[in-house]
């Protein structure tokens, strides 16, 4: 029993023990736990060493104490590493590797103030000008980030943007930034020019129109009555067309060149020879015989300008190309007049009308191919024959409340220990005392009660028959045997303070019963006592 008792009392004293802090590192953990020790705060840890709790009633102060010790870390240290080294044996490459981690530390802080972004990590790259170098290397940086959603392209631009401007001579394209599951979302190679680039891209767009449509439908169908799925296609390619139109209707005449030309000529008579033919015309004109040919001649060239309309589309890998919805609904479930709920499918008017909602969440383009299909089905519900629902077994209800099953085991068994040893003797040694009567007296073994001398200590009367005087008189009980008065113990005695005077042997019965039983016989008196002359 002193055995079950001690573990009892350490089981219900035993305090229940809340987180304090996660996902910390063992070194992390290991000062927290050495500090909370040293205040006088009781703690534990996990098996991996990466959580660290304390009782309910301490987690405020324990919350306090590590803040004024600066634990736990807020990640990277900042520009407070500064504050903790002195100048004395500090060298210029330790200040250059000190102030790479400074701005890591405060870039990584900026980084997880952005909405979606729960922890980062920034490498930079800060190489020295090597001596007699006429050129000066290119700082670069890297960052991881990792978020309560995939990190998309806008937030990663965000992220390029404030890298580069917090580190001089750093430029955009030479910050790359990736994923906690190790996908590229901006790289050197371009922004969209990766397949984990397009991935990411594409996600985040089947995310947010999924979450669009979802929304905009349970306005009408209630939560988590609607199913819906989203496949976006992304072009993979770069591609640049030109095009180039013209109109014959828009003609306007941009120049017109026109040439006249006149031409004269003589010619000799037919089968004549001489040197008419080698004279100028200007003297052969008077040559009699000869032939004039006079020939004159207009060309006109008009050139127009014809309306025509060039362009030049570019598009970059990423953008989208065809979205496809696939939208399932719940039916409508109406409750009878008797209680049974009855199954209705959605009409196809309403159908309709939720196709065209979709179609105007996700700018729907029938040119771009895409497809929307809304359909009305029985969602499966465990009210159905499909079997019981999912939910945890009875052995892993009884384990994971295993600590407060025992404390309370342990409670009901203290508590019945202390009924059974200290309780219970002290009710009976209480009990065991001769009880007081209702008039103030105490009944001993043996002795009559006070009022009623014939009767026995146990309310019951016993007559014998009287030798001498042939009737009856009283036999009283002492203890279990009832024995009889012995002969002479009927006679009368005369006492001042009784009238009518005492039978012999009611006082030799009360003689031997002092002497046997001192202390009730002191009770009795004292009882007698204090009910006054008028008992």
């Amino acid at each position: 029993m002193v055995f079950a008792m001690f573990f009892g009392l350490s089981a219900v004293t035993t305090p229940d023990y809340v987180a304090l802090y996660r996902d910390l590192s063992p070194a992390e953990a290991g000062r927290m736990v050495e500090s909370l020790e040293q205040a006088g705060i009781r703690s534990r840890t996990d098996m991996a060493g990466t959580a660290v709790s304390v009782p309910g009633e301490d987690m405020a102060r324990a919350r306090m104490l590590l803040a004024g010790a600066g634990l736990p870390n807020d990640g990277t240290p900042g520009w407070e590493i500064f504050d903790e080294a002195s100048g004395l044996g500090m060298n210029t490459f330790m200040q250059r590797v000190n102030r790479a981690r400074a701005m890591e530390g405060e870039l990584a802080r900026s980084i997880q103030t952005i909405d979606g972004v729960e922890a980062a990590r920034v490498h930079l790259v800060l190489p020295e000008r090597e001596p007699f170098s006429r050129e000066r290397p290119r700082p670069s940086a890297s960052v991881i980030v990792r978020g309560s959603r995939q990190v998309g392209m806008r937030q990663a631009r965000a992220i390029r943007s404030l890298v580069a401007s917090a580190v001089p001579d750093l430029a955009p394209a030479q910050v790359t930034v990736l994923s906690a599951t190790g996908e590229t979302i901006l790289s050197e190679d371009g922004e969209a020019g990766s397949e984990a680039s397009l991935q990411s891209a594409r996600a985040q767009i089947e995310d947010r129109l999924g979450q669009r449509i979802a929304q905009i439908l349970s306005a009408r169908v209630g939560a988590g009555n609607a199913r819906v799925q989203v496949s976006v296609d992304l072009t993979t390619e770069r591609q640049v067309v030109r095009e180039q139109t013209y109109d014959p209707d828009q003609r306007v005449v941009r120049s017109t060149e026109t040439r006249e030309e006149t031409r004269e000529d003589q010619t000799a008579a037919g089968g004549e020879v001489g040197v008419a033919d080698d004279i100028p015309a200007a003297l052969a004109a008077d040559v009699p015989g000869n032939n004039r040919n006079t020939a004159n001649s207009t060309n006109e060239i008009v050139n127009y300008e014809i309306g025509g309309t060039s362009s030049e589309t570019v598009r970059e890998p990423g953008d989208i190309e065809k979205v496809s919805v696939a939208v399932l609904v719940n039916g409508i479930y109406n409750v009878q007049d008797g209680g049974a709920v009855d199954y209705e499918e959605r009409s196809q008017e309403e159908l309709q009308r939720l196709e065209a909602l979709v179609q105007s969440a996700i700018g729907f383009d029938e040119a771009r191919g895409d497809s929307v299909e809304v359909v009305s089905l029985r969602f499966m519900d465990y009210s159905m024959d499909v079997g019981e629902p999912v939910s945890r077994s009875f052995a892993q209800t009884l384990t994971e409340n295993t600590g407060t099953i025992l404390r309370g085991v342990f409670a009901l068994a203290l508590v019945a220990a202390v009924l059974a040893l200290g309780v219970r003797p002290a009710l009976n040694r209480v009990f065991d005392q001769p009880a007081i009567a209702e008039g103030g007296s105490a009944d001993l073994p043996g002795l009559p009660p006070s009022g009623n001398l014939p009767a026995t200590t146990t309310g019951e009367s016993a007559t014998a028959s009287n030798a001498q005087g042939g009737g009856e008189r009283p036999v009283y009980q002492t203890g279990t045997v009832l024995d009889p008065l012995p002969p002479g113990a009927d006679e009368m005695v005369e006492l001042a303070a009784v009238q009518g005077g005492v039978p012999r042997g009611l006082i030799n019965t009360v003689s031997e019963l002092i002497e046997r039983e001192p202390e009730g016989a002191i009770t009795v008196v004292r009882s007698w006592l204090a009910e006054g002359p008028n008992a």
